[in-house]
């Protein structure tokens, strides 16, 4: 948790840092927007069904989630490995 003191130094940084670099304000701005991606989506409902599949003992809803899992963090890693999401990267 930041202090009051921290707060408002950071909220200094941010607003220099939008005067000075308006492009790299844009950057961070689609990338908040973009916070919550395709393959983060897909590996929450993964999980979800994994845990859901051995709560009620099924093994084909519990493998089902783990394929789900899988291609979502393949997914992920691809999808990073293109620079996309990244700061510094085009």
């Amino acid at each position: 948790m930041l202090s009051e003191r921290e707060r408002r130094v950071l909220d200094r940084i941010e607003q220099e840092l939008r005067r000075s670099d308006p492009a790299l304000d844009r950057k961070f701005a689609r990338m908040r927007a973009r916070r919550i991606s395709g393959p983060a989506l897909l590996l929450t409902f993964g999980l979800i069904m994994m845990v859901f599949g051995s709560a009620i003992v099924s093994v084909p809803v519990a493998v089902l989630g783990m394929a789900t899992a899988a291609i979502a963090l393949v997914g992920a890693y691809h999808r990073r490995s293109m620079g996309f999401g990244l700061p510094g990267r085009s």
